[in-house]
């Protein structure tokens, strides 16, 4: 059977305690500090991963305010520049309109002083037509009279 010996079982008790104590001396004491320093390291990174996340929110809100404004001046450059190539678009339009009518002015001068200019050679060639056919007729007359006086 199985016998029970009270001084076995306090040596096994002795020695426990005597591992006990001497693994809290030099073991316990240790691992709970590193533990200890591996929790604070773990919190000092949860920290700086924080500080870091609401850093990179911080540049984040930064960029996009500076995108938005980048975005409202492109807007507004845009909206001048097409303001301004209506204007010079315009401004064409009515230069060459103003063009248009000074060319078709200088046509109707030039064809005003076409029409005076033929009306004028051919009142010249008229003129001289009818002082030679008064020639021709004075001539004929004057031969047609010195043939008759001779008869």
């Amino acid at each position: 059977m199985l016998k029970i010996n009270f001084w076995d079982i306090l040596l096994t008790i002795v020695n426990v305690l005597i591992i006990y104590w001497i693994l809290k001396k030099f073991l316990f004491n240790r691992v709970l500090r590193v533990i200890k320093e591996r929790e604070a390291s773990i919190k000092d990174r949860y920290t700086e991963a924080d500080n870091r996340k609401k850093e990179a929110d911080k540049e984040k809100a930064k960029y996009l305010k500076k995108q938005s404004a980048a975005e409202e001046e492109a807007s507004r450059i845009i909206k001048e520049a097409r303001i301004e190539a209506d204007k010079i678009h315009d401004k064409r339009i009515a230069d060459a309109a103003e063009e248009a009518d000074e060319i078709r002015a200088k046509a109707r001068r030039d064809a005003e002083n076409t029409k005076q200019r033929n009306l004028d050679e051919s009142r010249e060639a008229i003129g001289s037509l009818a002082l030679m056919a008064a020639k021709k007729i004075l001539e004929n007359g004057d031969k047609y009279e010195s043939g008759n006086g001779a008869q």
